[in-house]
């Protein structure tokens, strides 16, 4: 599973789980209190999935990848918007509803249309792109806040950590890719900075 979508998750359940708490309880200092979020070291990647390798990486062209900047610009726009919420919401319930408001599945479709393209296409250019990115972040070659635990790493990941991310892709699309780094990147930083370390 992604790192940020496990970010999401963990944040969910978080928020949800003070939620049933304070209905059950009926206690006005537990609905007072706002649900906990997940510290850095909690997202810093300790466990990236090996099924992330060997998902089928979508081609990219240069039309794709302006579409996906303008997508998640929209994404990010979002998760800012839904983290205020979060931050200034008066019951669990509004926070937990704040928190799902930052999930992939509600801002991929909204990413989607700012992008001009089906869902699904996005969703799979979003996947490649961001999976390639994270990979050259826990390799160093990036200046993100991704982290991999190494000591704790299995080989398979290793493995896969000695690899070049790029090599997933099909040579047109590696170099559509390469030719927009110096625009992608820094979005996508802000990007996983918002939604795997929480803002």
């Amino acid at each position: 599973m992604p790192i940020e979508h496990t970010s999401r998750l963990l944040r969910a359940a978080v928020a949800a789980f003070a939620t049933t708490i304070a209905a059950c309880s009926g206690d006005s200092k537990t609905s007072d209190q706002p649900a906990a979020e997940p510290t850095p070291s909690s997202v810093s990647g300790t466990e990236p999935t090996a099924a992330g390798a060997s998902e089928q990486a979508a081609e990219l062209s240069p039309t794709d990848l302006e579409a996906y900047a303008k997508g998640l610009a929209k994404e990010t726009e979002l998760v800012r918007a839904a983290q205020e919420r979060g931050r200034t919401a008066a019951t669990p319930e509004e926070r937990g509803a704040a928190q799902q408001a930052q999930w992939d599945d509600a801002t991929i479709p909204e990413g989607a249309k700012a992008a001009g393209l089906p869902v699904d296409r996005y969703r799979a250019v979003h996947a490649t792109v961001h999976r390639t990115f994270r990979w050259l972040d826990f390799q160093g070659k990036i200046d993100g806040p991704m982290q991999l635990d190494t000591l704790s790493a299995t080989p398979e990941m290793k493995a896969r950590l000695a690899r070049d991310p790029f090599d997933e892709l099909t040579p047109p699309s590696r170099a559509a890719l390469q030719g927009m780094m110096d625009r992608l990147v820094p979005p996508w930083i802000e990007y996983v900075k918002l939604t795997a370390v929480g803002g």
